[in-house]
């Protein structure tokens, strides 16, 4: 291979990465909805606790989060460190979501000083892995 050829395929491959890396950003769509659809869900849980507001809250999480599966097993590429990424965000989540629930309902039964801090706390996760999906994209 030719000086200029290595240098051809060189830029080839530095345009490939750059493009690669950006279609990785759609992590950062995933997590944001996630994280709204979650803030959402727990503060209609613990605020409304009406079995009709649980039953429809959690529908429409539910159809989100459908959606959202569609969505991301469509894209074609994964965001570097999208597995431990997930993983993590997916477990923290998953604490928070039950400490949440589960404390709320029996201590804290509609009482917002509860259950805003807690949705927030909730969201949190899925939004940081949003955030540090989007870094991570538009690096370089």
């Amino acid at each position: 291979m030719r000086r200029n050829e290595a240098l051809d395929a060189l830029e080839r491959a530095e345009t490939v990465g750059t493009r690669t890396r950006s279609r990785g950003g759609w992590y950062a769509v995933y997590g944001a909805v996630f994280g709204v659809a979650t803030l959402s869900l727990v503060l209609v849980v613990g605020l409304f606790p009406s079995p009709w507001a649980i039953a429809a809250s959690t529908a429409g999480f539910g159809a989100a989060m459908a959606v959202m599966t569609v969505f991301a097993v469509r894209q074609p590429v994964q965001p570097r460190g999208y597995a431990s990424l997930h993983l993590w965000t997916m477990g923290v989540w998953g604490v928070l979501y039950a400490v949440a629930l589960f404390v709320g309902m029996y201590a804290f039964p509609g009482e917002p000083a509860w259950w805003v801090p807690a949705a927030l706390a909730c969201a949190a996760p899925p939004l940081a892995a949003a955030h540090v999906s989007l870094r991570r994209s538009r690096s370089a």
